[in-house]
């Protein structure tokens, strides 16, 4: 069937709008598994090699990448959860992680076999073949097992993000970078005129429904999600600024080029426009914000190099890259929403 996406309407549920609290493993659990999200549309988008079967039956990775990345985010946005742990040596890949694991089964009470036996599923670590690998796991994993083990003072409270050599080497590299970079800090740390803390807010969890009309006929609830790295609001400037944190292992120089940057390369547009626009829906129902009332709002992108030197770097995202985004976005919605009204199954031709 064909389907024009001029047919298709948008519209905020603003009743639906809430901000939740949470750590990243309730966020992307299955209890928020129905909900949308800006990554998630990447599986629907042609452009991306997506398709309605790849959207509904989404891969599921993992890489030292994401791991690089991850880190930063916590001990920049989260000081008071996160501290970067001492290098004690851990193993590199899952293995590190399944040795985390077991250490942590294990003070809970579990059995050496039953710590190993829960640690290998949990991270997919020879999950099929878990008692040919016991002996390997305890070799390989005894030494950072035992500097686990040895007694050192923690901040209660806080956690410890434990990195294998390399990881923990660049983690620390690009860490400087960001505390060391005035532009960065500034954002995320902002003042008013006088000096005196801005309210800034990071890893807030926004969820809401959209509601996408056919033809004015048939209609889809499409519920959507999004953690926010950071935002700030200035209610007497009356300004909200959304800052996210990209670590990338591309040269800084390349990240906003149109061809072959990060920025276009991983549709961080789309992102950036569809976080300002449900965050600046929450302060419009929070706060009161309007454009009629005078409210405005700012878009930067805190990137930071992996590779060489870890520089970072603050992009101020403009207005015609979010109109990119918008376009973009509101697409892949309706795409969604044809394939809820219409059927999985259904082969449909979008113009």
């Amino acid at each position: 069937m064909k389907v024009k996406f001029e047919d298709f309407k948008i519209i905020p549920d603003l009743d639906s709008i809430r901000n939740i609290e949470m750590s990243d493993e309730t966020y992307f659990s299955s209890k928020y598994g129905k909900y949308v999200s800006n990554s998630g549309l990447k599986n629907i988008d042609p452009k991306e090699g997506g398709s309605a079967d790849k959207f509904c039956n989404p891969p599921h990775f993992s890489t030292d990448s994401l791991r690089i990345g991850t880190a930063v985010h916590e001990i920049l946005l989260q000081p008071d959860e996160f501290v970067l742990g001492p290098n004690l040596g851990k193993p590199s890949a899952k293995l590190g992680d399944v040795i985390d694991e077991i250490w942590n089964n294990r003070q809970n009470g579990d059995s050496i076999y039953d710590s190993i036996y829960k640690a290998c599923k949990k991270i997919d670590y020879y999950s099929n073949s878990i008692d040919k690998k016991i002996r390997f796991i305890i070799e390989k994993g005894l030494p950072y097992y035992l500097q686990l083990s040895e007694p050192r003072w923690k901040k209660e409270g806080v956690e410890e993000v434990m990195l294998c050599d390399k990881e923990y080497n660049t983690v620390y590299t690009c860490l400087e970078s960001c505390y060391n970079n005035k532009d960065i800090m500034d954002k995320l740390h902002p003042k008013d005129i006088y000096g005196e803390p801005v309210e800034s807010n990071c890893e807030d969890a926004l969820f809401i429904d959209f509601v996408i009309t056919y033809k004015d006929s048939k209609c889809a609830r499409i519920p959507f999600k999004l953690k926010i790295d950071n935002w700030t609001i200035d209610t007497e400037e009356k300004k909200i600024t959304l800052n996210d944190l990209k670590t990338t292992s591309k040269p800084l120089n390349w990240f906003m080029n149109h061809e072959y940057g990060s920025f276009t390369h991983y549709h961080y547009y789309r992102q950036m426009y569809c976080y300002m626009y449900v965050l600046w829906l929450y302060c419009q129902k929070k706060y009161g914000a309007s454009k009629e009332s005078g409210w405005k709002s700012d878009c930067n992108i805190l990137a930071v190099q992996t590779t060489e030197d870890c520089e970072s770097r603050c992009f101020n995202i403009g207005s015609s890259w979010l109109k990119m985004g918008k376009v973009e976005w509101e697409m892949l919605m309706k795409r969604v929403a044809a394939y809820k009204i219409f059927g999985w199954e259904t082969q449909i031709d979008f113009s």
